[in-house]
């Protein structure tokens, strides 16, 4: 029987069917057993295996944003695992082997705190700035809560994130990108949080911007 090992992130050792799950210098990797006929049965495992290594490897890549934005779903797991079952059915698209993520359907935040009105994004040079419309005193929001964005780079399989971006009533935020991304496309999300609290929004998808 395999065995997964540090949650979704981690690999998987020993046998699941038809297929072997080992590691090599550190890295995890899965191969088919030798001499085995593939059946219908272990291409539907690999295919699995496939979306779950997509998976797995973005929500690595935004960990620290992702344990505040699911930190309140987490009921006996982790943040990570938590997104990954919220997001899997709905945000893998393409025809294996040629996977990929529909970022504009990942949620990256989920909660029950209002997003503020009208959210849009610009990329100004090095930096993405954020703004929005004041929707203070509605249900839950306050003026003091804070923007969350996140700024992902798929070529490079980067990300950069910020929990205080700025407060709900100044009505705008920004976001230095690195120097090296230049010339790159990135994909952008905003949530808002409570400070000092686990209360989350669910978060939006902005777009994605050239850089």
């Amino acid at each position: 029987m395999g065995k997964i090992r540090k949650g979704i992130l981690g690999g998987f050792s020993g046998k699941v069917g038809n297929v072997v799950g080992a590691y090599w210098k550190g890295i995890a990797y899965m191969r088919s057993l030798s001499g085995s006929k593939p059946s219908s049965k272990s291409v539907k495992q690999m295919q699995q295996q496939l979306k779950f290594a997509l998976m797995s490897q973005f929500l690595g890549r935004i960990l620290g944003f992702v344990k505040l934005g699911f930190h309140d779903q987490a009921k006996g797991m982790t943040e990570a695992d938590a997104a990954f079952k919220h997001n899997f059915a709905d945000v893998i698209g393409g025809t294996y082997p040629a996977y990929e993520l529909l970022y504009n359907k990942f949620l990256v935040s989920k909660g029950n705190l209002e997003l503020p009105y009208s959210p849009s994004a610009v990329v100004d040079s090095q930096s993405l700035n954020v703004s929005w419309t004041d929707n203070s005193g509605i249900g839950k929001a306050q003026d003091t809560d804070q923007a969350m964005i996140l700024v992902y780079n798929s070529a490079k399989g980067q990300a950069v994130y910020t929990l205080t971006a700025g407060a709900r009533g100044d009505r705008q935020g920004t976001i230095t990108l690195p120097t090296a991304w230049s010339g790159d496309s990135v994909d952008v999300w905003m949530a808002m949080n409570r400070v000092d609290t686990s209360l989350t929004s669910d978060s939006v998808y902005l777009g994605n911007f050239s850089i």
